[in-house]
């Protein structure tokens, strides 16, 4: 009875339900961190989201009467050598981000959560298989693991984003593996292999649940690393190719320009610098909002 008292208690305190809470009572809104986050994130978002009906000059619309002028009322971000408006290209470059780092992000804690489970909780062969391709991949810095596997898979959005999620599936799959590890041993798992509690069941009901939070944070730390490498494949050409904009592609068109017009490349490089630090305060607050020695 006492062993079902501490299953239960151990399965309603889960981490997801303390995230949940938070954001029901906008505790989490209250956090100096998550308020930061969302200064900094949320006007980029809107303005991505606003683009195209904007009325501003289209993303690939050339003019040859206004090339690389400063900014201006007309040219929030100047233009390039085409005449081109790096305002509105830079904000189809944050929509390129923004799909390649959530889809990164999915990918990575979708996978994480599912190799890193079965490792974690079977053991055994199925144990040393999984983390021995972990390893292989761990091996590698992440940005050079992509590249590697974009000169394989070529360039274009759909392989940057399997080769970034590839590269960050291990961590995931480690981290995840960890927390199964931990958790397995614990009272209430005990407690309900007592009632032949069946292996799907406890790993929907209070494995899952429990390890969910951390891989969530997690991933908006993936998320703000994925777009830093998008940019960088792009930047170096093995990424999002022109004429398609991306905030690396366009960095890398004003490079040879920095003298003459410095605004080509910097804005768009701010405007990088802005998203990942507001998903790393986002990602902190998250992990602070759940940590109950950081709420005390």
């Amino acid at each position: 009875m006492a062993d079902t008292t501490i299953s239960r208690a151990d399965h309603r305190q889960t981490p997801l339900r303390s995230l949940l809470a938070a954001l029901a009572n906008n505790r989490a809104l209250a956090h100096p961190k998550v308020r930061l986050a969302l200064l900094l994130l949320v006007p980029i978002l809107l303005l991505t989201a606003l683009a195209p009906i904007l009325p501003m000059q289209k993303p690939l619309e050339t003019n040859l009467r206004a090339l690389m002028q400063f900014p201006s009322f007309d040219h929030l971000f100047g233009t390039d050598k085409m005449g081109r408006d790096i305002f509105s290209r830079t904000m189809a470059g944050v929509q390129v981000s923004l799909v390649v780092g959530s889809s990164v992000a999915i990918i990575a804690m979708a996978c994480g959560l599912v190799l890193g489970t079965l490792a974690g909780f079977y053991g055994g062969a199925i144990d040393r298989l999984i983390m021995t391709v972990v390893d292989i991949f761990l091996a590698f810095p992440s940005l050079l693991l992509a590249i590697g596997l974009v000169s394989v898979m070529g360039t274009g959005l759909i392989p940057v984003i399997l080769a970034i999620s590839l590269a960050d599936v291990p961590r995931f799959i480690r981290l995840q593996r960890s927390q199964v590890l931990s958790l397995r041993s614990r009272a209430f798992i005990d407690a309900a292999r007592t009632v032949d509690a069946s292996q799907y069941w406890l790993m929907s009901r209070h494995i899952l649940p429990n390890t969910l939070a951390p891989i969530l944070v997690a991933g908006s730390i993936a998320g703000a690393n994925a777009i830093l490498i998008e940019a960088s494949l792009s930047f170096l050409g093995l990424g999002i190719m022109p004429p398609q904009p991306s905030l690396g592609n366009i960095v890398r068109d004003g490079q040879t320009y920095l003298e003459q017009a410095w605004w080509i490349s910097t804005l768009p490089g701010a405007v990088i610098l802005v998203i990942t630090i507001g998903l790393h305060f986002l990602s902190d607050g998250a992990r602070e909002l759940l940590d109950p020695r950081s709420r005390q």
